[in-house]
């Protein structure tokens, strides 16, 4: 499958999420409340929500002002650190504490206002693996990386440029941290693919579809979409409990067909040592006779 670029994006670019940490900005923590007691009876997912709806949404020229400005103070930034140490004074130490702390609030400006849509897009990666509030953790770091790159003077608005890469961050973790098998982040857009294609044609034929009919949809191959069926089983800990009211766990009741069965080993023993009991009370010519036969 072939990847597609954000609009805007130099097809050289790869995607690099490690450089966006959630310590280089002040972004509300999502797992902040889980462990404190919550007096509003309120869930760590309504609280985050209530705090970012508090910041307000940009408009057109606002984003491009914004963009111009993080663009404008990265390029002083570097010419500031690449300048020869012989040349560098106070005023340059000074001035480079000063632009850095603008980038900072100004970086902040934009990813606060944008903070809505991580979980928008979050929110249609649910139930495969990871909760919904990591999955805004992950989709904050392609925030972050989006921010970064936004080029302005393009002239399209950040979140059609941001878009891409928050949904390359959350892919990426579900590869990476949402199952116990790790699968390629091309296999886990082609589930997503089927997955989406099986829920569209259940409302239209009002039944399940057939693997055939999933295959036509999707333009694959029958034996491509089992395969794709395989990979996106989940997987089960031998060690989870059968249900609340058991204790018994998964490998207390499953057999192990490759196995060998302890009833028939200790029937073969049983069965050994008596022959052996009965062969040393006949003679040699007798013992060889029956075993010959």
């Amino acid at each position: 499958m072939v990847r597609k670029e954000p609009v805007g994006e130099s097809q050289e670019t790869p995607i690099s999420m490690a450089g966006a940490k959630r310590e280089t900005l002040n972004l509300p923590n999502t797992h902040a409340d889980k462990k404190k007691p919550c007096t509003d009876e309120k869930d760590p997912l309504s609280l985050y929500l209530v705090q970012i709806a508090k910041f307000k949404l940009l408009n057109a020229g606002e984003e491009q002002s914004l963009g111009k400005s993080i663009q404008n103070l990265t390029k002083r930034l570097e010419s500031l650190k690449t300048m020869p140490e012989t040349e560098k004074g106070a005023f340059d130490a000074e001035e480079t504490a000063r632009a850095e702390r603008e980038l900072s609030a100004t970086k902040q400006s934009m990813i606060s206002s944008n903070l809505r849509l991580v979980v928008s897009i979050a929110k249609s990666y649910q139930h495969r693996g990871l909760g919904l509030l990591d999955l805004i953790d992950e989709g904050n770091i392609g925030l972050l990386e989006a921010v970064a790159r936004f080029d302005y003077s393009r002239g399209y608005r950040f979140s059609t440029y941001a878009t891409w890469w928050i949904r390359q961050a959350i892919i990426k973790s579900l590869a990476d941290q949402g199952r116990v098998i790790r699968i390629p982040v091309h296999m886990l857009n082609t589930i997503r693919k089927c997955y989406y294609a099986s829920k569209q044609l259940t409302q239209e034929l009002g039944r399940a579809p057939e693997v055939d009919e999933i295959a036509r949809r999707v333009d694959m191959t029958r034996q491509k979409v089992l395969k794709v069926m395989e990979f996106s089983q989940n997987t089960a800990s031998l060690d989870s409990a059968i249900d609340d009211e058991n204790s018994s766990s998964l490998s207390d009741v499953l057999r192990d067909e490759t196995g060998i069965d302890p009833f028939s080993v200790a029937l073969s023993t049983t069965m050994k040592d008596l022959l052996d009991c009965v062969l040393r009370d006949l003679s040699d010519r007798e013992t060889t006779i029956l075993k010959l036969r």
